[in-house]
């Protein structure tokens, strides 16, 4: 006799570095428009104009900021181009070991959500291919239906993609004790540690050194050093 079905559970996925291997789909896409053709000089000035302006605030951090090579494109163009990215290059660049756990997750019935710093149309074509239906990314500023050179309107790393885990713990009232979550840089720290299953996934050599120091299951080339290997 079957026992009760398990109660779904949040499972939270970081894009780059976890589920799709370096380099970053932002550059990817932004390597592929290039070569098509879609970005010229203007919009490689735009990247220089934006990194110098906004330098003395951001520091190094500036060039995750700078979603310049963007500007004047609309969102629907954005999203249509991804789309056709997506479909033709991301299978190739995908971390295998973590879409598999993406996919048991989804076989279990859990509540599966992408929740990502790259733009939120780049993240969307990213679930599609993968057939996950609820996704987050960051929001690049717009201007008269057009992205502009501005800093993203809601960048999701750090602290605020915890704060977007915490309001889909509410929104399908399952608690961050019983999610998993899945992140490769320091910069998902606070997420990883709300969470009751956390998991480092390829991860920089700073969340490796926590992940140790914590127990935190690890997947990749990092965990050979130590910490449990994800199952």
């Amino acid at each position: 006799m079957n026992g009760p079905k398990p109660k779904p559970r949040l499972a939270l996925f970081d894009i780059d570095g976890t589920l799709v291997r370096a380099p970053s789909t932002e550059k990817r896409f932004a390597l592929w428009l290039f070569s098509r053709g879609r970005i010229g000089l203007i919009r490689l000035l735009a990247y220089a104009v934006f990194s110098l302006r906004y330098l003395p605030r951001y520091g190094l951090g500036v060039f995750a900021k700078n979603k310049s090579l963007l500007w004047r494109r609309t969102p629907e163009s954005a999203r249509s181009l991804a789309g056709a990215w997506a479909s033709r290059h991301l299978q190739k660049a995908l971390f295998a070991p973590c879409v598999e756990r993406l996919q048991a997750h989804l076989e279990r019935g859990d509540i599966v959500v992408l929740l990502s710093g790259a733009p939120h149309f780049l993240a969307e074509a990213v679930a599609e291919e993968l057939q996950v239906s609820t996704v987050l990314g960051t929001r690049c500023t717009e201007r008269n239906g057009r992205f502009c050179l501005a800093p993203p309107a809601l960048h999701r790393v750090g602290e605020e993609k915890l704060a977007a885990a915490r309001e889909l713990s509410r929104q399908f009232g399952t608690p961050l004790s019983s999610a998993s979550a899945y992140g490769n840089a320091i910069s998902d720290l606070p997420l990883l540690a709300a969470c009751g299953c956390p998991v480092a996934v390829i991860p920089d050599p700073e969340l490796a050194a926590e992940a140790r120091r914590q127990g935190w299951r690890m997947m990749g080339a990092q965990a050979d050093g130590g910490g449990h290997a994800a199952a």
